[in-house]
């Protein structure tokens, strides 16, 4: 494989990725309109899309292998590639995270998930997910160390908002165990989704410096 090749290969991998994180981003996005608007259709679309970007995922995990035998990369070159490796993993992740949201919304519907003392806080934890995935897109896209560090700090506000969350529920929540086992569900998958967001960029700390920051 020439070098030209080689580069218009790693090029294809970052697009590939780039993709995948606008994908996970519209995924939480979707799940979210799905869970706060009792949106079945939203829901549904969601859960469709998300064989897109199990398939990305596979492409990424099915490509790398054969370009790590066909040049032997050093440096940077294979740092790039074991960051794609994780950072797909990750982003496919935020994808599933999101599925499992809209299957809770399509479990109960057409009764919401949220009642009303709760949409504040789902709502923000709901707003603050969808900047942590935009802002991963960003990374991505600009290796930036700083605005890969600050994700750290936006994460801080999904685990503030089900931290509210957690306690509204084990105090004396009104409306029965099976929806307060929901709620906490959901938070666990809004919390998890960012968790995955937050190690997209420190992969990309990684690759910009050598070494883990965050």
């Amino acid at each position: 494989m020439s070098r030209d090749s080689y580069d218009e290969q790693l090029d294809r991998l970052t697009g590939v990725l780039a993709v995948m994180s606008r994908d996970a981003a519209a995924a939480i996005r979707g799940a979210s309109a799905a869970l706060l608007s009792v949106d079945r259709v939203a829901a549904e679309t969601v859960v469709r899309s998300d064989a897109v970007l199990n398939a990305m995922r596979d492409d990424v995990h099915a490509a790398i292998p054969q370009l790590v035998v066909r040049l032997q990369p050093v440096a940077g070159d294979l740092r790039l590639l074991l960051c794609a490796l994780r950072i797909a993993a990750d982003l496919e992740r935020m994808g599933d995270l999101a599925v499992h949201i809209a299957k809770v919304v399509l479990m109960r519907h057409p009764v919401t998930v949220v009642p009303e003392p709760a949409v504040q806080v789902m709502t923000a934890m709901a707003d603050a997910a969808a900047r942590i995935a935009d802002k991963t897109s960003i990374v991505l896209a600009t290796r930036d160390q700083l605005d890969a560090m600050q994700l750290g700090l936006d994460d801080d506000e999904v685990d503030a908002a089900q931290a509210r969350l957690l306690e509204m529920l084990v105090s004396g929540w009104p409306y029965g165990v099976e929806s307060a086992i929901d709620l906490a569900l959901v938070g666990r998958y809004y919390e998890r989704y960012a968790d995955h967001a937050v190690n997209v960029a420190r992969q990309v700390v990684y690759l910009v410096t050598g070494t883990i920051r965050l």
